[in-house]
């Protein structure tokens, strides 16, 4: 009796690490054609721009590209996940006036890297579209791995009944 409570609890928490990679799915999904006029918008001086590790939530270090405008109260920037930051680098530089799009939100984290994109002089440095082609990989991610945790609870549970109806012959 204990060990079939721990086999079906083992099974639930499975079936319930989906959630973890729908909600993904959601989040790349609510990500995709956005519409630059719901965001925030600055235009702004560049005080500093480079290279710097942004500290995630869990203490996590990614290298991203930043900037810090005149007047913003926050570090706004851009990750990549081959950190590849040359073509901004050679196009953004202290002094410079731009404009830009990101996503105003309080966090912890020294980069806030929900910048959807740059423009400087009506140019567009960094485009939305790139931003959404980035988060658009959370909806694979949470569509490939949340299926599997689905299947794998599944065959894992129905593993369970099968050896029980043997015990029962």
């Amino acid at each position: 009796m204990k060990d079939n409570f721990k086999h079906n609890l083992k099974s639930i928490l499975i079936l319930l690490s989906s959630g973890i990679y729908f909600s993904l799915t959601y989040i790349g999904f609510k990500s995709q054609n956005i519409d630059l006029s719901t965001l925030s918008k600055y235009v702004g001086v560049v005080e500093n721009v480079g290279e710097t590790y942004r500290i995630g939530s869990k203490g996590r270090k990614s290298l991203v590209f930043f900037i810090d405008l005149n007047g913003l109260n926050q570090r706004l920037g851009v990750y990549r996940m081959d950190k590849n930051y040359n073509d901004l680098l050679s196009n953004i530089f202290q002094g410079d006036e731009i404009k830009v799009y990101y996503e105003h939100h309080k966090t912890n984290e020294n980069v806030n890297i929900d910048l959807v994109q740059i423009e400087k002089k009506d140019f567009i440095i960094y485009s939305k579209n790139e931003y959404e082609k980035k988060e658009g990989a959370l909806i694979w991610i949470g569509l490939i791995f949340g299926s599997l945790s689905v299947l794998i609870s599944w065959l894992f549970y129905k593993r369970k009944l099968i050896g029980m109806n043997k015990n029962a012959t």
